[in-house]
């Protein structure tokens, strides 16, 4: 048994390094530059009946995709093929979808395309966070990685096609997907857009007058909203309401959690960075 990795450094990274260490597992490094090279080296030295793989993030190029009996079998945490991509669990989030899964399937010369082995459904709650969802998906993969062992040495999997008139592909975000845009965005869109966003982004982006900040965490906010107010105006500044925002729909989100360059702080303490009530960001 071995384990590979990139060499990204990362909270994950630094947790793999020592459970291997404890475990006496070999622990190989890659880099994007000669990932093949070494990739081939690595197949050839540990020679393992099977590779799986999860959340890597370089493509296996399909000239190693052979060469362990069982060929590389990868853990998608999105339901396949109507999720493909290198990270639809955020556009999942974004879009307000309902359920979400862990597809297990062969890897072939294409990105997600392979036979489905395993799949299993996660429901996906509008309280879930990136960071939360992420730790059920794991949850249900390591279960799911011990019936996928079972049916490899029982020689019992039964493949199943991907229908390729339901696929769906979900690019890398680009940086203006992550901003809130106070034009466009109802209130339960900027909720899932924050959900989305925490914590590898610290939140949804803000600007306000050449500052950026996130909105980390952000409830549904009751307060009525005059029908003339701009999208994007704080509209409540205090202690007993909190910090309320308008958003597209004539409804406001409550800005419980905020991140900035100086570390996270509540909604309210927006206060101590010079925002007030009828401030409009951008």
């Amino acid at each position: 048994m071995a384990v590979g990795s990139s060499n990204h450094q990362s909270e994950t990274k630094l947790v793999l390094q020592q459970l291997c260490k404890q475990n006496n597992v070999p622990l190989q490094g890659f880099d994007k530059e000669n990932f093949e090279t070494k990739l081939t080296e690595w197949l050839k030295l540990y020679r393992p009946d099977v590779v799986l793989v999860k959340t890597f993030p370089y493509k296996i190029p399909a000239s190693v995709l052979s060469i362990p009996r069982f060929g590389f079998i990868n853990f998608h945490y999105a339901p396949l093929p109507e999720f493909r991509g290198p990270n639809p669990l955020f556009w999942m989030i974004r879009n307000r979808v309902a359920k979400g899964g862990v597809t297990i399937h062969r890897m072939n010369a294409d990105f997600d395309s392979g036979d489905i082995l395993f799949e299993q459904e996660v429901p996906l709650s509008p309280e879930h966070t990136f960071g939360m969802f992420v730790g059920y998906l794991a949850y249900t993969a390591s279960s799911l990685t011990m019936q996928l062992l079972q049916a490899l040495h029982t020689d019992s999997l039964k493949p199943i096609p991907q229908d390729n008139t339901k696929a769906k592909w979900y690019s890398r975000t680009k940086p203006i997907d992550l901003f809130v845009n106070w034009k466009t965005m109802g209130a339960v869109d900027v909720r899932a857009l924050a959900k989305a966003c925490n914590p590898w982004n610290k939140g949804a982006a803000v600007r306000f007058k050449g500052w950026t900040f996130a909105l980390t965490e952000v409830s549904l906010c009751e307060l009525p909203v005059d029908e003339n107010t701009t999208p994007g105006t704080i509209i409540s500044m205090d202690a007993e309401k909190g910090c309320c925002i308008v958003c597209n729909d004539g409804k406001a989100i409550r800005a419980d959690v905020i991140y900035t360059q100086e570390g996270f702080f509540t909604g309210l303490q927006l206060g101590m960075f010079g925002l007030k009530v009828n401030d409009q960001l951008d």
